[in-house]
């Protein structure tokens, strides 16, 4: 009998829990712009949905997190809670176009209700069990979608376009889930931004290690965004390369190819130096490095954990002499291409003079 109150009990406490869960899991209505670079003076609007989680930031205050996609080029939105009817509007409280990471706030405070805030959890392992919650097509209700952690690499963001750490999942993510939460444990551990159509189940989450990075960046009360170093660096796998730069069998790196021109690292590194470790992790010859055990990542990792204005230390050898240098890092990546990264919240300019349309060069303009 104690034992039959006791699983009762159990079971009791993980309803509510997972009950608790799912009220903290939001439906995003979207009205924005649909942009045409084509003909800049034209645009239509478009209605769209998303997903999000309400959580709380250092400050006390609570938001929806979601992705940047969701509410891009935004002009109204609507948030519901789930388990209630009424919508409530919402504003953009900060954008990070390059995590694809976006923060709305709610003004009025009956939405929020006594719903506890979502917290965040570790970066997740390798067949790790997680739990993606949102809104995708198919249906009006909540979903739940149950799955393991296939990989964790770097990979390329659709939305920007950058390359950063992501989680991919083999959990069933679908159109309307983006910004939705993937929970390991009952903490958040990432949040669903894109997968790969022609695909069986392959998900990709921006991780918990970049949520944090922007949640601390905008603490300030503005958003400076993922540092870049600015280098090319070319890999040294093939031994005839390492022989022709002196490079001893025992030591791995990559090496400066070159240098942009509006890099920090101008004046600090040189063309020729071979990078061996940063901030005193080793860099293989690969141009990965071991951001946990056995689990490797480009090396980039190390600086993307950096907030703008901190310095990344390197280890280099430089003309057959060991070295250590620090880079101060404040470039991202649009103050160092010659074509930005692509933009979003912005209309296109333009103007035209004697029947020619003239636009500036943009990304956006390029991919259409």
């Amino acid at each position: 009998v104690l034992w039959g109150i006791l699983l009762s009990i159990a079971l009791l406490y993980a309803q509510a829990k997972d009950e608790a869960t799912k009220e903290a899991i939001v439906k995003i209505y979207t009205v924005a712009k649909a942009l045409n670079y084509q003909e800049p003076w034209s645009s239509s609007m478009r209605q769209s949905t998303g997903s999000g989680a309400i959580i709380a930031c250092q400050n006390g205050q609570r938001y929806i997190l979601t992705n940047a996609h969701v509410v891009a080029n935004q002009t109204f939105l609507e948030v519901q809670r789930y388990g209630e009817r009424r919508r409530f509007i919402a504003t953009v409280h900060a954008v990070s176009h390059q995590a694809d990471l976006a923060l709305l706030k709610v003004e009025d405070k009956r939405f929020f209700g006594k719903v506890k805030p979502l917290e965040f959890g570790e970066l997740p392992h390798v067949e790790q069990e997680i739990v993606v919650y949102g809104y995708p097509m198919g249906g009006n209700t909540l979903s739940a979608t149950m799955g393991v952690v296939s990989r964790i690499e770097h990979h390329r963001y659709a939305h920007s376009g950058e390359s950063f750490l992501a989680i991919q999942v083999d959990a069933a993510v679908n159109p309307g889930n983006s910004g939705g939460p993937a929970l390991s444990k009952g903490k958040v551990v990432g949040v669903v931004m894109q997968v790969i159509t022609s695909s069986q189940n392959i998900g990709y989450l921006v991780p918990v290690s970049m949520i944090r990075h922007f949640i601390e960046d905008i603490q300030d009360g503005r958003y400076d965004g993922f540092p870049q170093l600015g280098i090319v660096t070319q890999r040294l796998e093939n031994p005839a390369l390492k022989a022709y730069y002196g490079l001893e069998e025992q030591y791995t790196g990559n090496l400066v190819a070159d240098i942009v021109y509006h890099s920090p690292a101008k004046g600090v590194l040189k063309k020729g130096d071979i990078i061996t470790h940063i901030d005193g992790h080793k860099i293989e010859n690969d141009g990965t490095v071991a951001f946990r055990h056995n689990e490797y990542t480009d090396f980039g990792y190390y600086v993307d954990m950096h907030q703008m204005g901190e310095s990344v230390r390197l280890s280099l050898i430089r003309e057959g002499k060991k070295m250590e240098v620090e880079v101060m890092l404040t470039a991202v990546a649009d103050d160092l291409l010659l074509v930005k990264t692509t933009q979003y919240d912005k209309m296109p300019s333009y103007f035209i003079e004697g029947g020619y349309i003239f636009s500036p060069l943009t990304r956006n303009l390029l991919l259409s």
